[in-house]
């Protein structure tokens, strides 16, 4: 593990070259507010030549980037304040890289504090303690890339990367499930490569509504197996509970996403949800709330001892305090590290393998 980098923030901190944001939205919210912690004065925003609008963000004329490059040449510090999976996108972030000192903040999508060299040092024995529970190299070249990108907001820390459809099939891959539980199924993308298991049935919940009808009409598609819809929230009781949504990533229990609204949806338990059904393979990514339907379903884990894929993303301590949590419900399991290619350490799943 990288134990000498010194962090982004105090980079900023100690330069003095301009700082330009580049993007806007929810991610340049929290950016901003990191660097007046750090006491950071932003330069600039820009917005890529063919996206620029006339408008402002915190005050400020969010400009053409052909502009700010014209005006300050090229010895600027870039930070980038969004997200993606685009090839198109991904390549002008390349090419922002070679031209320009590019940072990628790591700003916590729901919650906690910034991965900065304060909370490395705090965290340093439990960012050891979970590498040791990683069960082969590629685990921990990924977890070791996890907390070098956290630290430094350097592009080449992503680069190590499997598909989610991959993952499955070489960790899950000839095993024989009843039941698979898609905690988070969205449209049914995760559903889907998770049908390539093959198993008798999975059951895809998602909270929703929108979002919810995509996905039962992906399950009328699906020819490998039985997809049964839940339109609900994974949580640690039934009830009711006030849900962000938006139809998109940061819809949650505690989303912040700009063009979402609150709304109730059900809530309900992995162990209410599997108290007449045997969980054989268990997934998880909903928005932050991995812990709680963990504290919801900790009896069917036990019962059952189901292989488990968790994202690890959505708050700064997932990526220690969640495999120490799965360890201890699953002792006997092998956990392994992986992440399809996104910008930035987004995805990040810890696989819980019955050995």
């Amino acid at each position: 593990m990288h134990t000498d980098l010194t962090s982004l923030w105090d980079d900023l901190a100690a330069q003095d070259k301009p700082v330009f944001l580049y993007g806007t939205g929810n991610g340049g919210d929290k950016i901003i507010a990191a660097l007046e912690k750090y006491g950071v004065q932003l330069t600039g925003i820009f917005a890529s030549d063919g996206f620029v609008r006339d408008r402002e963000f915190h005050g400020m004329k969010v400009r053409a980037y052909s502009d700010v490059r014209e005006e300050y040449g090229d010895d600027i510090t870039v930070l980038l304040a969004f997200g993606t999976t685009l090839p198109d996108v991904r390549a002008f972030i390349e090419l922002l890289d070679e031209r320009h000192d590019l940072r990628i903040p790591d700003v916590p999508l729901y919650g906690g504090e910034l991965f900065d060299r304060a909370y490395f040092d705090a965290h340093r024995d439990d960012l050891i303690r979970c590498r040791k529970l990683l069960s082969d190299e590629e685990s921990r070249l990924v977890f070791d890339d996890c907390v070098a990108f956290r630290l430094t907001g350097r592009l080449k820390y992503l680069s190590r990367t499997q598909s989610f459809a991959q993952s499955v099939a070489s960790l899950f891959g000839g095993r024989q499930y009843g039941t698979v539980i898609d905690g988070g199924a969205f449209r049914g993308d995760s559903t889907s490569d998770l049908a390539q298991l093959c198993p008798e049935k999975i059951i895809a919940v998602e909270a929703d509504p929108k979002t919810y009808l995509k996905l039962c009409a992906y399950g009328e598609t699906e020819s490998r197996c039985t997809v049964e819809g839940v339109n609900a929230a994974l949580w640690n009781a039934d009830g009711v509970l006030e849900y962000t949504s938006s139809g998109s990533r940061g819809s949650g229990e505690s989303g912040r996403n700009r063009r979402s609204k609150v709304t109730s949806v059900n809530s309900v338990t992995l162990d209410s949800l599997c108290r007449h059904i045997r969980a054989g393979l268990i997934k998880l990514d909903i928005e932050g709330a991995e812990w709680e339907a963990l504290d919801g379903g900790e009896r069917v884990i036990l019962r059952d001892q189901p292989d488990m894929a968790v994202s690890l993303y959505h708050r700064t301590d997932d990526v220690w305090a969640l495999c120490d949590r799965i360890h201890g419900l699953l002792p006997r399991h092998k956990l392994y590290m992986r992440r399809p290619d996104c910008i930035p350490f987004w995805d990040l799943v810890v696989f819980a393998v019955k050995g």
